[in-house]
């Protein structure tokens, strides 16, 4: 029996993680009483982590459940089999991004905007590759911050569930935001960038929207969503929730004029993209509340650690080139797609 032993295993036991090493500080640490002054206990807020949350013993190999708490393995060390997961996600973003850039070269006079979007097809790949192969930590990090915020994503995306329940409910009950939302559009735009007529979805756009439109639009709300998390969530709440009740009510109005097909083949191409890097944003503003809660209470340490700040830019990173993503299809893939498959 190994003195440092806490979980009554014996040295031989295949489950037991060799991370943190024995007589690591982390090992040293466990178990006894914190006698840390607020100055050493301020300084701790930038240190590297071990993956752990306080209270669970820094030899636990037990995998996370999900549940939000922090990755129990060494940062940045994801298995093999996850390793393989996000290479795979990434390199189908990448023949996306490269199919989005071809439909572009063939269907529009927009050879800056196929050229960004075969620019973006570099990158999902580059990243796939190189985590695959020199830098399978830059994957690992990835991961470990997915299975941080998974639970917190999963939330935002039920937030906005509800928010379009609500405003199918609405519909039902008499109310149209479609005029609202066209005067949202025309104190942002201008009146002389609206659709042909009012509450014309098949209206046509006296302007060419662009990839780089979308992505100017998109981004400050996909900011917002984690800078939400200084209102302690409620702003980063109100933006998952208004924008579902925008989008079931006007689905719920247009679709009941013109078919739900066409409300799917509009939505459906870039809402693949957008809708999932909108809720990685909300995942992360929503779980530094938790954080900042766990911070208040004395059932975590630090706020900030390197490991942290690491992981979770790489998933903003990642978040946010979903969206550039889905402003390339939005502009020049999704009409393609809806006159396909639902011809006007």
């Amino acid at each position: 029996m190994r003195d440092d032993d806490r979980g009554g295993r014996t040295e031989t036991d295949p489950d037991r993680d060799e991370w943190p090493p024995a007589g690591s500080p982390e090992n040293d640490d466990v178990g006894r009483d914190r006698e840390t002054s607020p100055t050493d206990r301020s300084a701790a807020d930038l240190q590297d982590e071990s993956g752990h949350d306080p209270g669970r013993t820094a030899s636990s190999s037990e995998p996370s459940r999900g549940d939000g708490s922090e990755p129990t393995q060494p940062p940045g060390g994801s298995d093999p089999e996850a390793i393989r997961r996000w290479s795979a996600l990434l390199f189908s973003l990448a023949v996306i991004a490269a199919g989005t850039a071809g439909a572009i070269f063939v269907a529009s006079d927009a050879p800056r905007a196929a050229g960004g979007a075969s620019v973006l097809a570099l990158v999902f790949g580059a990243v796939g590759l190189l985590g695959r192969t020199a830098a399978p930590s830059v994957l690992g990090h990835l991961d470990d911050a997915w299975t941080e915020h998974r639970p917190y994503v999963w939330f935002s995306a039920g937030v906005f569930a509800v928010g379009v329940v609500l405003g199918v409910a609405l519909y039902a009950a008499g109310v149209d935001l479609v005029d609202f939302f066209l005067e949202m559009i025309t104190q942002e735009f201008g009146e002389e960038e609206l659709p042909g007529e009012v509450g014309d979805p098949t209206g046509e756009l006296p302007f060419e929207p662009t990839a780089t439109f979308f992505i100017q639009n998109n981004t400050p709300p996909f900011l917002a969503s984690i800078a939400g998390a200084l209102t302690l969530g409620v702003v980063t709440l109100l933006i998952m929730g208004f924008n579902g009740v925008l989008i079931g009510n006007i689905g719920a109005v247009v679709g009941s004029e013109t078919g739900f097909g066409l409300i799917v083949a509009l939505i459906g191409p870039h809402g693949i993209f957008e809708l999932p890097a909108l809720f990685i944003a909300a995942g992360v503003g929503f779980r530094f509340v938790h954080r900042l809660g766990q911070r208040v209470f004395g059932s975590r340490d630090a706020l900030f650690t390197r490991s942290y700040l690491l992981r979770t830019t790489l998933f903003v990173v990642f978040g946010w080139l979903l969206l550039v993503l889905a402003a390339f299809v939005e502009a020049y893939v999704t009409l393609l797609i809806a006159d396909t498959l639902v011809p006007l």
